[in-house]
Order: C-alpha cells, then structure tokens, then sequence
C-alpha cells in the first residue's frame, strides 16, 4: 500500500485480539471509476452483500478500501467486516470455519505470495472438506504482481496460480477485462467451491481489458522490464 503524506490513522479489534493501528492513504483507496476492474469488483462485493446476508469479509486493512476494492462496503456493513492480525494460517483456517458455518466467505490477502504462509489451509484441509461433500463458499482474492523495480521485492512479486489450477478441489479465477472481474466474482461468491481470484495490481484502474498469462513455473511478475513484456502480450 502506498503512503502519503496525508494520513488516517484508524484502529480496530482485529481476531487474534491485536490492535490495528494504520496510516492509510486516502487516495491509494478511493473509490474507482465504474468500469474499472477494481470499480466493478467493488460493485459486484456491494450487490452481493446486499442480496446475501450471509457474505462476510476478512482480511488486513479491508476496512479502509482495500486500494479501492472494498471502498464504502465498511460503512454500510461493519458487523460483516473480519480484521485480522498478520497470520496468513489463521485467516485460510478461519476462512473455512466461517464457510462451514454458512457463510459466504471473501478473504482478502495483499499478496499472493503471502499465501505460502498459510499453505496448511489451503492444501491439507480446505480442498480435501470439499471432496468430502462439504460446501465450502470461499473466495480468496489476491493481488499479485508490482515487483522489484517499484520498491516492493521479490517476495511480492510471484504468480502462484498454477499450483491451485493443479490442485483437485479448487477454482482459479484471473479476469482479463472489468466485465469478466465481476462475473467470476459473483460466480465464485455464490458458488460452493474454493476459489482463487488473482487480479494483478496493474490492472485496479485499467478500464479496458489486458492479456494475462499464467506463468506454468514460479516467476517473479514484474521482476524486470523483460519479464512485463512476456507477461503482458
């Protein structure tokens, strides 16, 4: 997330009982424009919530937009808001607790590459309760890409979606146009399966659709001005 010069500082309970205690800038979560990928997620997240109120949302900072993606979702639903402290493990695990349960569970995580944290979830349990016959209505949305060269690091820079693509159990979802960010959206929401939902942090503002490819080896998205030309085509 970027920080500015111009400050919210906010707090809140989050589960694992620490205090969230945040500087957030107010222009990195504005709402975006209709017809933007991160636009149209927000709206999709809002329409959902208003026909089901068993959708909850969990994840670090969801409350103060979320780089646009859960902008003005907070004010109008905080009872179904679910922060957490940094604990990748604790979010997958509570994630299908809370599904088990019958909610309709959105766990939002900054980094794809984060979810390596949290991988005892995500592969020993999740996809093995669903091939059981349980329904498990979780959509992870993960933001990937932004890598070394904008200050961020190898270790926010990796794609890590072919592993749930090979992986019984799972849907994985990368929308390559605003429209199809929120059909698979409200697909995933409402459906009974696990689900990946990646969206590259290049494309939040984007209004118009962009070719993904899905790297079949761990590479570091955004690791150099060669690799964003094989990955944008």
């Amino acid at each position: 997330m970027k920080i500015s010069s111009t400050y919210e500082e906010g707090h809140s309970l989050g589960i694992g009982g620490h205090e969230e205690r945040v500087h957030v800038s107010n222009s990195d979560n504005a709402a975006r424009p209709a017809g933007t990928f991160a636009g149209e997620i927000n709206r999709t997240l809002m329409e959902a919530m208003d026909a089901d109120r068993n959708v909850v949302l969990g994840g670090q900072l969801i409350r103060y937009g979320f780089a646009g993606l859960t902008t003005s979702l907070y004010e109008k639903y905080p009872e179904r808001f679910i922060t957490y402290s940094v604990s990748e493990e604790l979010m997958n695990s509570s994630a299908m607790g809370l599904a088990l349960a019958g909610k309709r569970v959105v766990m939002f995580h900054v980094r794809l590459d984060f979810l390596l944290s949290g991988m005892n979830a995500l592969f020993n349990h999740i996809p093995i309760w669903w091939k059981k016959g349980y329904k498990l209505p979780i959509t992870f949305i993960c933001q990937e890409g932004r890598g070394i060269g904008s200050g961020q690091g190898a270790q926010h820079s990796k794609d890590l979606t072919f592993w749930f693509q090979r992986c019984e159990g799972w849907n994985t979802c990368v929308p390559q146009t605003p429209q199809e960010a929120a059909d698979m959206l409200k697909s995933a929401i409402f459906g009974d399966k696990p689900t990946l939902y990646v969206l590259h942090r290049r494309l939040f503002n984007a209004s118009e659709g962009t070719r993904i490819m899905i790297p079949q080896e761990i590479r570091f998205c955004g690791a150099s001005k060669r690799h964003n030309e094989e990955f944008y085509r």
